[in-house]
């Protein structure tokens, strides 16, 4: 865990958590992409009986893929993170290795945290989803039929180790937020250790 600088910090604004994909996440995926690879070398060499050139394009194309596809995944798991601070959450997450897309929502805007694993997999591992919905995701649009429209401003949080107790922990933020902003400056920062080793 990180509570340094990030780019667009604001003055004296302080952090208290840095949130980055759990490394499982990242062996998934790359585990994906040697499964791919394996299964067109292994395709492509069955069809080398028509043309011997066919299993070493299948060798060339299956490997450029691995290699390609390590360095993608490894180049956008670590620009993916997001900051707590005592002022907002901030997420930084990579839409390409060469461009990063930024969100952030003051804890005016948050109304309430939803947290989930994927499977029960990464229940076991404790590895899962924090979803910060934001009061402007639905928007009424006609007092008369109360129609909402989904405006997508939540921000997710994926592959997030202890994912329940940092749902726990937004909700006490927002809870001092509202109710005792003098006490949100003296919160001691988020630890992803079981409950009673973590200061």
């Amino acid at each position: 865990m990180h509570t340094g600088y990030f780019p667009g910090q604001q003055t004296d604004e302080r952090v208290l958590y840095e949130v980055r994909p759990h490394t499982y996440a990242m062996y998934v995926d790359l585990a994906k992409i040697y499964v791919l690879s394996i299964v067109l070398i292994v395709v492509l060499s069955m069809l080398a009986k028509m043309s011997p050139m066919i299993a070493g394009f299948g060798w060339v194309f299956g490997l450029g893929i691995a290699v390609i596809g390590t360095w993608l995944v490894n180049a956008m798991h670590h620009k993916n993170v997001a900051y707590l601070t005592d002022r907002r959450i901030v997420r930084f997450e990579a839409a390409t290795p060469f461009a990063t897309n930024v969100r952030a929502l003051t804890w005016d805007e948050v109304v309430k945290v939803k947290t989930f694993p994927r499977n029960v997999f990464w229940k076991m591992a404790m590895i899962g989803t924090v979803v910060v919905h934001a009061g402007s995701t639905y928007v009424h649009t006609h007092a008369q039929t109360r129609e909402n429209v989904y405006t997508n401003d939540d921000l997710d949080l994926e592959h997030v180790f202890y994912y329940k107790d940092l749902g726990n922990y937004i909700d006490k933020i927002l809870y001092m937020h509202k109710h005792s902003p003098e006490e949100l400056k003296e919160l001691r920062p988020f630890v992803p250790k079981p409950a009673g080793q973590r200061y």
